[in-house]
């Protein structure tokens, strides 16, 4: 349905363009104005993103997975400056032994000047609307008119993936597009320094974000013949991926390399298998691009969302090298792991900002204005198509969600501010936890396997299946029930010594 929808809109582009050639070229606008329409666009990403995650918070449809575990990570920053969590594991522990994310520091001055789960999302939304500033300065740089400058912002402020993947709330990857496309920009002015403090930047948002900086070194080695800083950010990128690789096996909880084990003939060999499997099985590394366990679609989809918005413009180069910045894309397709294929996860933000950077990049070499033109109206096009189907149900269901229910959902806010102390331990269910994070010690009530050593247990009695297996499990060993709000919450206490 999608893409007939995107055909008919381009036919219907295309005509008009062509149509109204004549018309085109006596439009005129300022750079004033063409920076309040970038303005204004990047305000609509970051109300959209911010919205959604906001009214995901309010009305209970946030879980500890990946929400509850930032709330708490950010209490303990607040108070002692570690990222430490209790809620990832089921105990107490850095969250840099599950992955190295130092970037979170940066969102920390906000949430000590306003402590709340809000703030998470707000400034997740910040920076990725932020982006909209990169674009508009390679677009500067690369010489686009106005107009043209204007519409590639737009496509990065209504690129659909980048409002779906915060459909399950904060995470680091959401720095990725700001840092690459900075780090982009101060390549192509020449500008060394500030090119490698955000490759550095782009180091910090994760232990696997270097494989996006390896991305961009190759691409510099091979297609830009750059041999001095593309040899320089593989050197950092390899180095410290290694290095992280090294910390996580030694001191915190191992690589994640069981993502790509469809790769890894030897399980011993870690990712490095699936690198070995990539270099001397190449065919068979071509079966995995659109293979799904589950015979699903989600590959070809995903690819069709991350290229349609876009036009196809990424591809549209007369330089084979240049297809090196569409390569991230295979970290997502390559993989058996159900959920990066997904836009509605976090997993493809780097890849967004290497596409973006393809189709500024190729845009001037369509030298035929029409052409250009054209070619840049059937992606606003696409774009628009894919962010109504994609984008915008997400927050329509949030708004209307909490439209019709927000006094039951304030409610429940209220109770739990009163019904446990804030400096008590407790097990909660896995919506309820990111409302009482700011604590030392919270667990998810599912993982902590009914263990009897939290003050409160607090259930959440809308999904009954699991809320009465828990409760019955907790009163066997002596809690009692000593507040509940009608069927959606109760609250057991610890037996008194």
């Amino acid at each position: 349905f999608l893409i007939s929808v995107i055909a008919i809109y381009s036919l219907f582009v295309i005509y008009c363009a062509r149509a109204l050639e004549g018309v085109w070229d006596l439009v005129k606008m300022h750079t004033c104005v063409a920076i309040g329409f970038v303005v204004f666009a990047g305000l609509l990403c970051f109300g959209g993103i911010a919205l959604m995650g906001c009214l995901r918070y309010k009305t209970f449809a946030t879980p500890n997975f990946d929400f509850g575990i930032w709330c708490n990570m950010f209490h303990n920053m607040k108070e002692t400056g570690l990222a430490t969590v209790t809620c990832e594991r089921d105990m107490f522990l850095s969250h840099f032994a599950v992955h190295i994310s130092p970037v979170y520091y940066l969102l920390l001055p906000f949430y000590c000047l306003f402590p709340s789960p809000l703030t998470l999302q707000i400034g997740q939304a910040v920076v990725l609307a932020a982006g909209v500033i990169p674009v508009f300065l390679l677009a500067r740089h690369f010489k686009l008119s106005n107009p043209q400058t204007v519409l590639c912002t737009v496509l990065y402020a209504f690129f659909p993936v980048i409002t779906t993947g915060c459909s399950f709330d904060l995470h680091e990857n959401c720095f990725l597009p700001l840092f690459l496309l900075l780090t982009f920009y101060f390549y192509e002015i020449k500008k060394p320094i500030p090119m490698y403090v955000c490759a550095i930047l782009v180091l910090s948002v994760k232990e696997d974000a270097a494989i996006y900086l390896l991305f961009f070194a190759l691409f510099l080695l091979v297609s830009e013949k750059k041999y001095l800083h593309g040899s320089i950010l593989a050197a950092m990128a390899v180095g410290y991926f290694l290095l992280c690789g090294y910390l996580l096996e030694t001191t915190g909880t191992g690589m994640k390399s069981n993502r790509y084990e469809n790769l890894i003939y030897n399980a011993d060999d870690g990712l490095m298998g699936a690198i070995k499997t990539a270099l001397v099985n190449p065919g068979y590394l071509l079966t995995q691009l659109f293979a799904d366990k589950d015979l699903k679609w989600d590959k070809v989809m995903y690819f069709v969302y991350m290229l349609l918005p876009l036009g196809m413009l990424p591809l549209a180069t007369k330089k084979p090298s240049r297809w090196l910045l569409f390569a991230p894309m295979l970290n997502n397709l390559l993989t058996m792991y159900p959920y990066q294929p997904r836009i509605g996860f976090q997993y493809h933000f780097g890849v967004a900002a290497f596409l973006i950077y393809a189709m500024l990049k190729n845009l001037p070499e369509i030298e035929a204005p029409n052409v250009r033109r054209t070619l840049l109206s059937v992606a606003a096009a696409a774009c628009l198509c894919s962010y109504l189907i994609a984008a915008y149900p997400l927050l329509d269901a949030r708004l209307r969600n909490w439209s019709q229910n927000h006094e039951k959902f304030d409610e429940m806010e209220a109770f739990l501010e009163e019904a446990v102390p804030e400096d008590a331990s407790v097990a909660a269910s896995t919506f309820l936890l990111p409302h009482l994070a700011d604590r030392d010690e919270i667990f998810e009530v599912y993982y902590h396997k009914n263990k009897p050593d939290v003050e409160y247990v607090v259930l959440d009695a809308r999904y009954v299946d699991d809320y009465e297996k828990f409760l019955a499990a907790y009163t066997a060993q002596g809690y009692i029930i000593v507040d509940r709000l009608d069927n959606r919450i109760v609250v057991l206490k610890q037996p008194s010594e």
